[in-house]
């Protein structure tokens, strides 16, 4: 039964990545792009990667979800005011047949054979024992955290937290260099005047708070951690910035600048204090590991906050 659950899923999974791709209509892949982040999700489940779960839903989804449907809403707008002209213009055009077709599909299906070919590879080559599953549990005493998954992300293989967290930040300031495109930002929002909206903000903005911290610090215990609680504290403010209230952009300049870069910056200062002590980056005694990781999970989850929340906030003004 669990290889049948398994194989449809992969199948819907490839299906709908296929269908997301090849939409004919922008509305319509950004709906199937919904469900694709969706059944992610759920394959991350059937992995045991509740942690993975929890942010491919939120942020590949959700987060993303919400700045397409944005997006389709400002391009609706402006090609709708040109609609006429452009198929007045287009009708002049004359038709030609593309040739390029088969190229593409030939393309499309090499590279797919290519990664099943990989993908075979890998699994035949698994090790019978599991892995590195037993070494890293039984070092878990050491890691300073409970939870395997935490243990890797910011132990045993902190890089790649670190460096995720610098991709974040990347992304950040590349939406910031491409900001002269000033046609698509739309005039800045005054605050909720529906007494509902403005109810279910003060309500939902505490409890997502408050989840968001329980999910931290019960990371290094269970499925949780610092890219969990950045979610949920990040749609605190993008709940308040639909909201009206772009508190993103009241902040002073220094501050916002403090808030998306003190994540790697105590990631970098904390590994670069490490070396000078004798150790290796990123590694932590064992006797401080659970408190500094704790630490960096926090930093980093109010980076990660930020970030997110600055992304919103800049592309739909």
């Amino acid at each position: 039964m669990d290889i049948l659950i398994d194989s449809l899923l992969a199948i819907l999974t490839i299906y709908l990545a296929f269908r997301c791709m090849l939409a004919p209509k922008l509305s319509k892949a950004v709906f199937v792009f919904f469900a694709f982040g969706l059944m992610l999700a759920l394959a991350w489940i059937r992995l045991g990667a509740v942690d993975v779960a929890i942010a491919e839903a939120a942020i590949a989804s959700g987060f993303m979800g919400v700045l397409m449907l944005d997006s389709l809403r400002d391009f609706s707008l402006i090609f709708s005011k040109n609609q006429e002209r452009l198929e007045e213009t287009a009708s002049k055009i004359p038709i030609k047949k593309d040739s390029y077709h088969w190229t593409t599909a030939l393309a499309l299906g090499l590279g797919l054979i290519l990664f099943l070919l990989i993908s075979i590879q890998a699994i035949w080559e698994v090790p019978q024992g599991g892995g590195l599953t037993a070494i890293a549990e039984a070092n878990l005493p050491m890691s300073g955290v409970e939870h395997p998954v935490t243990a890797v992300l910011l132990n045993y293989r902190a890089y790649d937290t670190w460096l995720e967290i610098g991709v974040i930040l990347m992304g950040l300031l590349a939406i910031f260099a491409a900001g002269g495109l000033k046609q698509y930002r739309k005039p800045g929002l005054a605050p909720a005047q529906d007494p509902l909206l403005r109810k279910t903000i003060l309500i939902f903005t505490p409890v997502l708070f408050l989840f968001g911290a329980f999910l931290l610090y019960f990371g290094k215990m269970g499925p949780g951690g610092a890219f969990q609680a950045a979610v949920l504290w990040g749609a605190i403010g993008i709940l308040l910035h639909l909201g009206g209230w772009t508190v993103f952009t009241v902040i002073p300049r220094r501050m916002r600048q403090i808030l998306v870069t003190i994540g790697l910056g105590f990631f970098m200062i904390l590994g670069f204090t490490q070396m000078a002590t004798g150790g290796a980056f990123f590694e932590y005694p064992p006797a401080y590991a659970g408190f500094l990781i704790l630490v960096v999970e926090t930093l980093a989850a109010i980076s990660i906050a930020a970030a997110l929340t600055a992304i919103f906030a800049f592309l739909t003004k």
